[in-house]
């Protein structure tokens, strides 16, 4: 079991992730009960990322660069 998860938000829209809005989403690498917390606290939009969506985002935001 992994003890470290991506956890993500979207400012602009809470728990929808369209690939215009990339510039607006928040990625972290969290603990597993930080990202508990996070999801389950009283904050809006918080919610447990897989892997590949984070290296979608970064290939989103390597495109932009360019």
């Amino acid at each position: 079991m992994a003890t470290y998860v991506y956890v993500k938000r979207n400012n602009k829209h809470p728990y929808s992730y369209p690939d215009v809005d990339f510039p607006h989403i928040e990625f972290k690498y969290v603990s597993m009960g930080v990202a508990f917390n996070m999801v389950h606290s009283k904050r809006i939009g918080w919610e447990r990322a897989k892997k590949a969506d984070y290296e979608h985002y970064l290939t989103l935001k390597k495109k932009n660069k360019r």
